[in-house]
Protein backbone atom coordinates (compact mmCIF):
# COMPACT_ATOMS: atom_id res chain seq x y z
CA UNK A 1 0.00 0.00 0.00
CA UNK A 2 1.41 3.35 -1.08
CA UNK A 3 -0.16 7.08 -0.63
CA UNK A 4 0.45 8.97 -3.73
CA UNK A 5 1.20 12.44 -3.64
CA UNK A 6 -1.39 14.54 -6.13
CA UNK A 7 -0.08 18.42 -7.30
CA UNK A 8 -3.29 19.78 -6.45
CA UNK A 9 -3.39 18.50 -2.55
CA UNK A 10 -2.27 21.11 -0.11
CA UNK A 11 0.12 20.13 2.64
CA UNK A 12 -0.96 21.33 5.93
CA UNK A 13 1.74 22.41 7.70
CA UNK A 14 1.56 25.06 11.11
CA UNK A 15 1.97 28.53 11.13
CA UNK A 16 4.64 29.07 12.32
CA UNK A 17 6.51 26.56 9.94
CA UNK A 18 5.81 29.41 7.52
CA UNK A 19 9.61 29.88 5.52
CA UNK A 20 11.22 29.45 2.68
CA UNK A 21 13.38 26.80 3.85
CA UNK A 22 10.20 23.87 4.52
CA UNK A 23 9.22 24.79 0.96
CA UNK A 24 12.65 24.42 -0.44
CA UNK A 25 12.75 20.88 1.53
CA UNK A 26 9.52 19.72 0.19
CA UNK A 27 10.38 20.52 -3.39
CA UNK A 28 13.96 19.27 -2.96
CA UNK A 29 12.43 15.58 -1.35
CA UNK A 30 9.18 15.74 -3.59
CA UNK A 31 11.51 15.87 -7.07
CA UNK A 32 9.98 19.29 -7.70
CA UNK A 33 6.63 18.00 -8.40
CA UNK A 34 4.89 19.08 -4.94
CA UNK A 35 4.98 22.36 -4.26
CA UNK A 36 1.46 23.46 -2.19
CA UNK A 37 1.86 24.03 1.01
CA UNK A 38 -0.93 25.59 3.65
CA UNK A 39 -0.18 27.38 6.84
CA UNK A 40 -3.20 26.85 8.71
CA UNK A 41 -2.43 24.49 11.77
CA UNK A 42 -2.53 25.96 15.29
CA UNK A 43 -1.29 22.33 16.78
CA UNK A 44 2.15 20.77 16.14
CA UNK A 45 0.65 18.78 13.54
CA UNK A 46 1.17 18.35 9.78
CA UNK A 47 -1.98 16.56 7.74
CA UNK A 48 -2.34 15.57 4.01
CA UNK A 49 -5.25 14.34 2.49
CA UNK A 50 -7.79 12.27 4.40
CA UNK A 51 -5.51 11.46 7.29
CA UNK A 52 -6.12 9.16 10.15
CA UNK A 53 -4.74 11.16 13.69
CA UNK A 54 -2.99 8.84 16.05
CA UNK A 55 -3.27 9.79 19.72
CA UNK A 56 -1.07 7.02 21.43
CA UNK A 57 2.45 6.94 20.29
CA UNK A 58 5.70 6.16 22.74
CA UNK A 59 7.93 8.52 20.79
CA UNK A 60 8.46 12.41 20.16
CA UNK A 61 7.18 12.32 17.29
CA UNK A 62 4.54 9.77 14.90
CA UNK A 63 4.20 10.02 11.34
CA UNK A 64 0.88 7.97 10.04
CA UNK A 65 0.57 7.38 6.64
CA UNK A 66 -2.47 5.17 5.16
CA UNK A 67 -3.32 5.14 1.15
CA UNK A 68 -5.46 8.07 1.55
CA UNK A 69 -3.24 10.30 3.52
CA UNK A 70 -0.51 11.27 5.96
CA UNK A 71 -0.58 13.02 9.64
CA UNK A 72 2.07 13.89 11.43
CA UNK A 73 2.66 15.22 15.22
CA UNK A 74 4.60 15.86 17.46
CA UNK A 75 5.20 16.82 21.19
CA UNK A 76 6.63 20.72 20.27
CA UNK A 77 7.55 22.20 17.41
CA UNK A 78 10.97 20.59 17.10
CA UNK A 79 9.71 17.09 17.35
CA UNK A 80 7.20 17.94 14.79
CA UNK A 81 9.96 18.85 12.36
CA UNK A 82 11.73 15.83 13.06
CA UNK A 83 8.96 13.65 12.62
CA UNK A 84 8.07 16.25 8.98
CA UNK A 85 12.50 14.80 8.40
CA UNK A 86 11.42 11.57 8.42
CA UNK A 87 8.78 11.29 6.77
CA UNK A 88 10.28 13.79 3.69
CA UNK A 89 13.35 11.00 3.48
CA UNK A 90 10.67 8.16 2.91
CA UNK A 91 9.12 9.76 -0.28
CA UNK A 92 10.07 8.07 -3.61
CA UNK A 93 10.13 9.02 -7.29
CA UNK A 94 8.30 6.41 -9.62
CA UNK A 95 10.40 8.27 -12.87
CA UNK A 96 9.04 5.98 -15.46
CA UNK A 97 5.27 6.33 -13.86
CA UNK A 98 5.88 10.19 -12.68
CA UNK A 99 4.72 9.61 -9.66
CA UNK A 100 5.48 10.72 -6.07
CA UNK A 101 4.82 8.11 -3.29
CA UNK A 102 5.41 7.31 0.23
CA UNK A 103 5.04 3.61 1.73
CA UNK A 104 1.81 3.30 4.20
CA UNK A 105 3.27 2.90 7.63
CA UNK A 106 3.71 4.12 11.51
CA UNK A 107 6.63 5.52 12.91
CA UNK A 108 7.15 7.07 16.44
CA UNK A 109 10.88 7.55 17.39
CA UNK A 110 12.57 9.25 20.59
CA UNK A 111 15.79 10.39 21.01
CA UNK A 112 18.43 8.24 23.13
CA UNK A 113 20.21 11.44 24.29
CA UNK A 114 18.06 14.46 24.35
CA UNK A 115 20.48 17.33 24.45
CA UNK A 116 22.35 16.97 20.90
CA UNK A 117 24.42 19.44 19.50
CA UNK A 118 26.98 20.24 16.86
CA UNK A 119 29.61 22.94 16.93
CA UNK A 120 30.03 25.07 13.79
CA UNK A 121 33.17 27.60 13.22
CA UNK A 122 32.53 30.20 10.92
CA UNK A 123 35.68 31.19 8.93
CA UNK A 124 36.55 33.47 7.09
CA UNK A 125 37.04 31.02 4.55
CA UNK A 126 33.47 29.46 5.37
CA UNK A 127 31.49 30.27 2.40
CA UNK A 128 27.32 31.51 2.84
CA UNK A 129 25.79 28.37 1.26
CA UNK A 130 28.13 25.96 2.36
CA UNK A 131 27.38 27.18 6.02
CA UNK A 132 23.53 27.22 5.52
CA UNK A 133 24.37 23.65 4.08
CA UNK A 134 25.80 22.69 7.17
CA UNK A 135 22.73 23.66 9.01
CA UNK A 136 20.11 22.33 6.85
CA UNK A 137 21.89 18.77 7.01
CA UNK A 138 22.35 19.15 10.84
CA UNK A 139 18.63 19.40 11.26
CA UNK A 140 17.80 16.02 8.94
CA UNK A 141 20.59 14.41 11.44
CA UNK A 142 18.38 15.16 14.16
CA UNK A 143 20.61 17.42 16.01
CA UNK A 144 18.55 19.88 18.69
CA UNK A 145 21.23 22.68 18.66
CA UNK A 146 23.85 24.15 16.63
CA UNK A 147 26.48 26.31 18.12
CA UNK A 148 27.75 29.08 15.96
CA UNK A 149 30.79 30.25 16.65
CA UNK A 150 32.44 33.50 14.61
CA UNK A 151 35.76 33.74 13.76
CA UNK A 152 35.66 37.04 13.21
CA UNK A 153 33.20 37.16 10.75
CA UNK A 154 30.08 38.95 12.29
CA UNK A 155 29.85 42.13 12.21
CA UNK A 156 29.85 44.23 15.63
CA UNK A 157 27.80 47.53 17.07
CA UNK A 158 30.68 47.52 19.81
CA UNK A 159 33.83 47.27 17.98
CA UNK A 160 34.27 46.94 14.64
CA UNK A 161 38.13 45.61 14.61
CA UNK A 162 35.81 42.20 16.00
CA UNK A 163 35.43 41.34 12.60
CA UNK A 164 37.17 41.46 9.60
CA UNK A 165 36.28 43.99 7.04
CA UNK A 166 34.51 40.58 5.03
CA UNK A 167 32.49 39.21 7.88
CA UNK A 168 28.88 38.59 7.52
CA UNK A 169 26.44 41.17 8.21
CA UNK A 170 23.99 40.53 11.37
CA UNK A 171 20.90 39.84 8.84
CA UNK A 172 22.90 37.50 6.29
CA UNK A 173 23.24 35.39 9.87
CA UNK A 174 19.93 35.75 11.21
CA UNK A 175 18.94 34.36 7.68
CA UNK A 176 21.20 30.90 8.58
CA UNK A 177 19.53 31.03 12.45
CA UNK A 178 16.17 31.52 10.65
CA UNK A 179 16.23 28.77 8.52
CA UNK A 180 17.40 26.15 11.44
CA UNK A 181 14.53 27.50 13.69
CA UNK A 182 11.87 26.78 11.01
CA UNK A 183 13.54 23.12 11.07
CA UNK A 184 13.50 22.84 14.83
CA UNK A 185 17.10 23.00 15.80
CA UNK A 186 18.09 26.05 18.21
CA UNK A 187 20.87 27.84 17.34
CA UNK A 188 23.18 28.32 20.29
CA UNK A 189 25.65 31.73 19.98
CA UNK A 190 29.24 31.87 21.10
CA UNK A 191 32.11 33.93 22.27
CA UNK A 192 35.33 33.00 23.54
CA UNK A 193 35.66 34.94 27.09
CA UNK A 194 39.19 33.78 27.77
CA UNK A 195 42.03 31.61 25.52
CA UNK A 196 41.49 31.82 21.48
CA UNK A 197 40.66 35.91 22.18
CA UNK A 198 42.51 36.10 18.41
CA UNK A 199 39.87 34.68 16.69
CA UNK A 200 42.17 32.53 15.21
CA UNK A 201 44.42 29.36 15.81
CA UNK A 202 48.02 29.29 17.24
CA UNK A 203 48.53 27.24 14.51
CA UNK A 204 48.49 30.55 11.97
CA UNK A 205 49.37 34.02 14.35
CA UNK A 206 46.64 36.21 12.69
CA UNK A 207 44.78 38.27 15.41
CA UNK A 208 41.62 39.83 14.06
CA UNK A 209 41.54 42.80 16.50
CA UNK A 210 45.11 42.91 16.97
CA UNK A 211 46.14 42.68 13.66
CA UNK A 212 43.51 45.68 12.70
CA UNK A 213 44.29 47.74 15.30
CA UNK A 214 47.43 47.53 17.62
CA UNK A 215 46.52 49.93 19.78
CA UNK A 216 44.17 47.46 22.00
CA UNK A 217 47.18 45.12 22.51
CA UNK A 218 46.60 46.15 26.68
CA UNK A 219 43.11 43.89 26.16
CA UNK A 220 44.88 41.51 26.18
CA UNK A 221 47.07 38.80 28.35
CA UNK A 222 49.85 36.32 26.80
CA UNK A 223 50.92 38.61 23.56
CA UNK A 224 47.03 38.55 22.53
CA UNK A 225 46.03 35.04 22.76
CA UNK A 226 43.91 35.34 26.32
CA UNK A 227 41.55 38.55 27.31
CA UNK A 228 42.45 40.90 30.15
CA UNK A 229 39.35 40.77 31.83
CA UNK A 230 40.52 42.38 34.77
CA UNK A 231 40.20 45.32 32.90
CA UNK A 232 36.17 47.29 33.01
CA UNK A 233 36.61 48.11 29.40
CA UNK A 234 37.23 44.07 28.40
CA UNK A 235 34.22 43.34 31.03
CA UNK A 236 31.75 45.62 29.44
CA UNK A 237 32.95 44.83 25.75
CA UNK A 238 31.93 41.11 26.44
CA UNK A 239 28.66 42.27 27.84
CA UNK A 240 28.12 43.97 24.98
CA UNK A 241 29.29 40.83 22.88
CA UNK A 242 26.63 38.50 24.56
CA UNK A 243 23.91 40.90 24.12
CA UNK A 244 24.45 41.68 20.12
CA UNK A 245 24.91 37.49 20.03
CA UNK A 246 21.53 36.73 21.99
CA UNK A 247 20.10 39.24 19.58
CA UNK A 248 21.15 37.69 16.65
CA UNK A 249 20.78 34.09 17.42
CA UNK A 250 16.61 34.77 18.77
CA UNK A 251 16.07 32.89 21.62
CA UNK A 252 17.64 30.09 23.29
CA UNK A 253 18.38 28.39 26.88
CA UNK A 254 22.25 28.62 26.21
CA UNK A 255 25.72 30.82 25.56
CA UNK A 256 28.86 28.76 25.20
CA UNK A 257 31.47 30.79 26.34
CA UNK A 258 34.90 29.59 25.79
CA UNK A 259 37.79 29.31 27.95
CA UNK A 260 39.43 26.68 26.70
CA UNK A 261 43.57 26.85 26.47
CA UNK A 262 44.00 29.68 28.83
CA UNK A 263 47.31 28.30 29.51
CA UNK A 264 48.88 31.14 31.66
CA UNK A 265 45.79 30.98 33.67
CA UNK A 266 46.23 26.95 34.14
CA UNK A 267 49.11 27.51 37.05
CA UNK A 268 48.57 30.26 38.50
CA UNK A 269 46.25 30.09 41.64
CA UNK A 270 45.83 33.69 41.94
CA UNK A 271 44.75 33.95 38.12
CA UNK A 272 42.33 30.93 38.41
CA UNK A 273 40.60 32.42 41.87
CA UNK A 274 40.44 35.42 39.39
CA UNK A 275 38.72 33.63 36.32
CA UNK A 276 35.80 31.20 38.68
CA UNK A 277 35.18 35.08 39.67
CA UNK A 278 34.81 36.40 36.23
CA UNK A 279 33.19 32.98 34.98
CA UNK A 280 30.27 32.92 37.75
CA UNK A 281 29.59 36.13 37.00
CA UNK A 282 28.76 35.70 33.00
CA UNK A 283 27.32 33.09 34.67
CA UNK A 284 24.53 34.88 36.64
CA UNK A 285 24.46 37.67 33.95
CA UNK A 286 23.06 34.70 31.41
CA UNK A 287 21.33 33.12 34.22
CA UNK A 288 18.96 36.32 34.54
CA UNK A 289 18.05 36.15 31.07
CA UNK A 290 16.79 32.68 31.04
CA UNK A 291 20.59 31.11 29.47
CA UNK A 292 23.18 28.50 30.78
CA UNK A 293 26.45 29.20 30.41
CA UNK A 294 28.81 26.84 28.66
CA UNK A 295 32.57 26.31 28.67
CA UNK A 296 34.82 23.64 27.83
CA UNK A 297 36.64 21.57 30.24
CA UNK A 298 40.28 21.61 29.75
CA UNK A 299 41.12 24.18 32.79
CA UNK A 300 39.26 22.41 35.20
CA UNK A 301 41.58 19.08 35.01
CA UNK A 302 44.87 18.60 36.34
CA UNK A 303 47.00 17.21 33.38
CA UNK A 304 49.09 14.98 36.11
CA UNK A 305 46.08 13.12 36.68
CA UNK A 306 44.88 12.71 33.49
CA UNK A 307 47.82 11.57 30.96
CA UNK A 308 46.35 11.00 27.69
CA UNK A 309 43.74 13.20 28.31
CA UNK A 310 43.31 16.88 27.06
CA UNK A 311 44.00 18.80 30.55
CA UNK A 312 45.42 22.18 31.02
CA UNK A 313 45.76 23.10 34.44
CA UNK A 314 47.72 21.75 37.81
CA UNK A 315 46.20 20.08 41.22
CA UNK A 316 46.03 23.09 42.92
CA UNK A 317 44.21 25.23 39.72
CA UNK A 318 41.87 22.32 39.02
CA UNK A 319 41.04 22.84 43.04
CA UNK A 320 39.97 26.13 43.00
CA UNK A 321 38.12 25.99 39.58
CA UNK A 322 36.20 22.29 40.52
CA UNK A 323 35.10 23.93 43.84
CA UNK A 324 34.35 27.65 42.92
CA UNK A 325 32.82 27.53 39.52
CA UNK A 326 28.79 27.47 39.48
CA UNK A 327 27.28 24.53 39.39
CA UNK A 328 24.90 25.48 36.69
CA UNK A 329 27.39 26.05 34.30
CA UNK A 330 27.33 23.23 31.79
CA UNK A 331 31.33 21.93 31.15
CA UNK A 332 31.78 20.86 27.55
CA UNK A 333 34.67 18.31 27.73
CA UNK A 334 36.57 17.41 24.62
CA UNK A 335 38.64 14.83 23.88
CA UNK A 336 39.52 14.11 21.00
CA UNK A 337 41.90 10.87 20.66
CA UNK A 338 40.82 6.94 21.28
CA UNK A 339 40.78 5.53 25.10
CA UNK A 340 39.41 2.18 24.83
CA UNK A 341 37.41 3.22 27.90
CA UNK A 342 34.69 5.21 29.52
CA UNK A 343 36.27 9.48 29.99
CA UNK A 344 37.31 9.27 33.01
CA UNK A 345 37.39 13.46 32.52
CA UNK A 346 33.90 13.34 32.03
CA UNK A 347 33.44 10.87 35.33
CA UNK A 348 35.07 13.23 37.35
CA UNK A 349 33.14 16.15 36.62
CA UNK A 350 29.79 14.26 36.79
CA UNK A 351 31.39 13.60 39.98
CA UNK A 352 32.01 17.41 40.95
CA UNK A 353 27.98 18.00 40.75
CA UNK A 354 28.46 19.48 37.03
CA UNK A 355 25.95 18.73 34.12
CA UNK A 356 28.30 17.33 31.51
CA UNK A 357 28.65 16.87 27.72
CA UNK A 358 30.90 15.21 25.46
CA UNK A 359 32.43 16.66 22.77
CA UNK A 360 34.39 14.32 20.05
CA UNK A 361 35.76 15.66 17.02
CA UNK A 362 36.81 14.02 13.48
CA UNK A 363 36.98 10.02 13.93
CA UNK A 364 34.14 7.41 14.62
CA UNK A 365 36.58 5.66 17.43
CA UNK A 366 35.97 8.88 19.20
CA UNK A 367 32.42 9.54 18.52
CA UNK A 368 31.39 6.11 19.40
CA UNK A 369 33.44 6.47 23.03
CA UNK A 370 31.37 9.53 23.56
CA UNK A 371 28.17 8.53 23.14
CA UNK A 372 29.29 5.68 24.74
CA UNK A 373 30.36 7.71 27.76
CA UNK A 374 27.01 9.76 27.55
CA UNK A 375 24.76 6.84 27.99
CA UNK A 376 26.58 4.89 30.30
CA UNK A 377 27.21 7.77 32.67
CA UNK A 378 23.67 9.22 32.35
CA UNK A 379 25.62 12.72 31.14
CA UNK A 380 24.04 16.08 29.88
CA UNK A 381 24.86 15.41 25.93
CA UNK A 382 27.29 15.67 23.36
CA UNK A 383 28.63 18.43 21.44
CA UNK A 384 30.30 17.33 17.69
CA UNK A 385 32.86 19.61 17.01
CA UNK A 386 33.90 19.69 13.69
CA UNK A 387 36.79 23.18 13.41
CA UNK A 388 38.62 23.74 10.49
CA UNK A 389 38.17 19.60 9.37
CA UNK A 390 34.71 19.78 8.24
CA UNK A 391 35.25 19.99 4.48
CA UNK A 392 36.35 16.22 5.35
CA UNK A 393 34.16 15.92 8.60
CA UNK A 394 30.88 16.60 7.23
CA UNK A 395 30.24 12.48 7.25
CA UNK A 396 31.65 12.48 10.97
CA UNK A 397 29.35 15.36 11.49
CA UNK A 398 26.06 13.50 10.16
CA UNK A 399 26.93 10.15 12.00
CA UNK A 400 27.73 11.95 15.28
CA UNK A 401 23.83 12.96 14.86
CA UNK A 402 21.80 10.49 13.67
CA UNK A 403 23.75 8.00 16.18
CA UNK A 404 23.47 9.87 19.33
CA UNK A 405 19.54 10.45 18.26
CA UNK A 406 19.47 6.68 18.52
CA UNK A 407 20.60 4.79 15.55
CA UNK A 408 22.81 1.33 15.80
CA UNK A 409 26.05 1.29 14.96
CA UNK A 410 26.11 -1.84 12.69
CA UNK A 411 26.52 -1.02 9.24
CA UNK A 412 26.59 2.73 9.42
CA UNK A 413 29.49 4.01 8.90
CA UNK A 414 28.84 1.98 5.07
CA UNK A 415 25.57 3.76 4.94
CA UNK A 416 26.75 6.72 5.85
CA UNK A 417 29.39 7.36 2.86
CA UNK A 418 26.24 7.46 0.43
CA UNK A 419 23.38 8.76 2.40
CA UNK A 420 25.66 12.05 3.46
CA UNK A 421 26.37 12.85 -0.29
CA UNK A 422 22.62 12.16 -0.75
CA UNK A 423 21.39 14.87 1.96
CA UNK A 424 23.50 17.22 0.84
CA UNK A 425 21.83 17.15 -2.50
CA UNK A 426 18.48 17.49 -1.12
CA UNK A 427 19.01 20.03 1.63
CA UNK A 428 20.92 22.61 -0.77
CA UNK A 429 21.14 21.36 -4.16
CA UNK A 430 23.78 22.27 -6.54
CA UNK A 431 22.33 22.63 -9.72
CA UNK A 432 24.91 22.21 -11.71
CA UNK A 433 27.51 24.22 -10.35
CA UNK A 434 30.26 21.63 -9.25
CA UNK A 435 31.85 24.21 -6.64
CA UNK A 436 28.53 23.36 -4.78
CA UNK A 437 28.10 20.22 -5.25
CA UNK A 438 28.61 18.03 -2.00
CA UNK A 439 30.89 19.59 0.82
CA UNK A 440 34.47 19.68 -0.52
CA UNK A 441 35.64 22.34 -3.18
CA UNK A 442 38.65 19.56 -3.96
CA UNK A 443 38.50 17.02 -6.05
CA UNK A 444 41.21 15.77 -3.95
CA UNK A 445 41.13 14.53 -0.71
CA UNK A 446 41.30 11.48 1.89
CA UNK A 447 38.91 8.28 0.86
CA UNK A 448 37.33 7.21 -1.91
Amino acid sequence: MIYTFKQEQPINMPINAKAQVTEEFLQNYTYGIISKIEYNQTQNCITIGKFEKITNYDGEYVVNITNSGVYIEGNDYSSLMRGYITFLEMIKYDRCGGLVYVNCCQVSHKPSIEFRCVHLCVFPETKMDFLKKCVRSCAVAKYSHIILEFWGMLQFDCMKELSWPFAYTKDEIKNVVSEANALGVEIIPMFNHLGHASASREANGKHVVLDQNIKYEDMFDSYGWVWNFNMEEVENLHRNIRKELIEVCGKGRYFHIGCDEAYAYGYDENKARNMAEYVNKISDELSAVGRRCIMWHDMLLPKDDFKGYFANSSKEVSEILLNKLNKNIVIADWQYTGHGEIWKTSQLLKKHNFDTVCCPWDSKQNIDEAIDTVKSEKLYGIIHTTWNTLYHGFRDMIYAGILSYGAEKENLDDILRFYCAATARKVMPSNGEYEKCGWSENMIGPGL
